[in-house]
């Protein structure tokens, strides 16, 4: 059995390495700048459109992941819905 902050650790190591997969398909060229879930969730089937939004909304500048778990800003947000890497 596992305890709830080992599950927590475990989904943001997750979300982290998500998030720089996303930030890698748009500097390979692979995903247009700015991008929206739209864009690249053909490449992560195994993920819901609303986990990748929430893994988009998390990782940019102003985000959960950001302000509360002081990981790095890995987006910016354009415009609704619309980001560019970092």
């Amino acid at each position: 059995m596992t305890c709830a902050p080992v599950r927590r650790t475990v989904r943001r190591m997750k979300a982290k390495a998500l998030a720089d997969q996303i930030v890698d398909l748009s500097r390979t060229g692979a995903i247009p700048i700015p991008f929206g879930v739209e864009h690249f969730k053909a490449q992560f089937p195994q993920f819901s459109e609303s986990h990748l939004n929430t893994v988009l909304a998390n990782y940019e500048r102003n985000g959960d992941m950001v302000r509360r778990a002081k990981q790095r800003a890995r987006f910016e947000r354009v415009s609704e819905g619309l980001y560019r890497p970092l």
